[in-house]
C-alpha cells in the first residue's frame, strides 16, 4: 500500500478508509501510537502479530515501556460496509487529529496524520538526509 489518501473525521470520530487500503489492510487491522511522530500507525494483523512476536522475544526489562506505549494504545479496527471506522479518542488526541486527515501508505503499513501536521512535516523534510539514504540504497 502506498500513496496519500485524504479523508475527514466526522463529529463521532469516524473516518473513511479508501477501498484500496481496506483491501490491502484486511477486514480487521490494528492502529496504535507512532513512536517517532505525532500520528497513528496502521498495521495489518499479520504485521502486528509479527511486531508482537519480536517484542516478546526480547527481555521484558528492555521492552516494558515500549509495550505500555504500543500495546496500551492499540485498537483493532473493523470498518463498516461504507468503509468508516471509529478512531478512538485517545489516539485522535495523541495525533492531534482535527477534521481533515491524511492516510499515508508505507508499503504494508500506513500512518494517519492531521492534514496540517502532515503538510508541516513535509515542508520541513531535510532533503539532504533523503539524498544520503537514497545514496546508501543506490537510488
Amino acid at each position: 500500500m502506498r500513496g496519500e489518501f485524504k479523508s475527514t473525521l466526522d463529529a463521532k470520530g469516524r473516518m473513511n478508509f479508501p477501498v484500496k487500503l481496506r483491501d490491502e489492510l484486511g477486514a480487521v487491522f490494528m492502529i496504535s501510537k507512532t513512536i517517532d511522530a505525532p500520528c497513528i500507525k496502521v498495521y495489518t494483523m499479520e504485521d502486528w502479530e509479527s511486531l508482537v512476536a519480536k517484542i516478546r522475544e526480547m527481555p521484558q526489562t528492555k521492552t516494558a515501556d515500549l509495550q505500555r506505549f504500543l500495546f496500551g494504545s492499540a485498537f483493532d479496527i473493523e470498518p463498516d460496509k461504507q468503509g468508516r471506522a471509529l478512531i478512538p479518542a485517545p489516539l485522535r488526541e495523541y495525533a492531534g487529529l482535527d477534521t481533515d486527515v491524511v492516510i499515508v501508505g508505507l508499503e504494508g503499513r500506513a500512518e494517519i496524520w492531521d492534514k496540517a501536521k502532515w503538510d508541516e512535516v513535509n515542508s520541513k523534510t531535510d532533503s539532504q538526509s533523503l539524498v544520503d539514504v537514497a545514496m546508501e540504497l543506490g537510488l
